[in-house]
């Protein structure tokens, strides 16, 4: 991807806030940016392979939400889907649903991506938390499966803590099953820094670590 057009996304990610997604609707007319950068470990020839992820959502209506997810590196971009997410059922039950339909590309092959995700909130002493679990299929040239499980709580009025257990079973590759560890951090009202790790546990991959800069409005 060109430059100039990583440095629009950086600069769009600070002049733009995230409550937790998922299964949760964004808040009509509000609006949620996120900039990430992800550095792995050097491989077998000493160079360390950056990538880089762009992410937002606009709260269409009380359950619409539409949304943009970007990924690639300095030579190309590897995904770039368009989504649509639309919560279903009582909007005061503990547990959220919420269905998801995405179309893009995917490593150079148009895609469409379904997806649901399911969540609920909890309480641990007087700290807040949440439970979310986001199954999505990726329809393109080959088909890819994602499950994304994650825990997060807030541990002070301005941090967070988050652990996701990331799989996939790519038709066209090896599956795997990741742990991704973070911390967020509140600098000011309406944005947060994120602060990382990235563990293979199976499947292959290298460990690396993971800055991302989030803004909401």
């Amino acid at each position: 991807m060109p430059a100039r057009l990583w440095l629009a996304l950086v600069l769009l990610s600070w002049c733009a806030a995230m409550a937790q997604a998922g299964a949760w609707p964004r808040e009509k007319g509000q609006v949620f940016l996120s900039f990430s950068s992800q550095f792995d470990e050097r491989d077998e020839n000493g160079i360390m392979r950056q990538s880089y992820g762009f992410y937002a959502e606009y709260g269409a209506a009380a359950r619409l939400t539409l949304g943009l997810d970007v990924n690639g590196d300095a030579l190309r971009m590897s995904k770039a889907i368009a989504f649509v997410r639309w919560s279903v059922g009582d909007a005061q039950r503990p547990l959220k649903l919420a269905v998801e339909l995405g179309a893009g590309q995917v490593e150079d092959e148009a895609a469409l991506r379904p997806g649901l995700s399911i969540g609920r909130g909890f309480s641990l002493g007087e700290r807040h938390g949440w439970l979310n679990a986001d199954l999505r299929a990726i329809l393109g040239g080959d088909t890819t499966f994602e499950t994304e499980l994650t825990a997060g709580l807030s541990v002070t009025p301005r941090a967070k803590v988050i652990v996701q257990l990331q799989a996939g079973m790519p038709e066209g590759g090896q599956d795997y099953l990741r742990l991704a560890p973070s911390l967020v951090y509140q600098m000011r009202p309406g944005a947060q820094i994120e602060l990382g790790l990235l563990e293979p546990l199976s499947g292959g991959g290298e460990r690396g670590f993971k800055l991302g800069l989030w803004r909401q409005f």
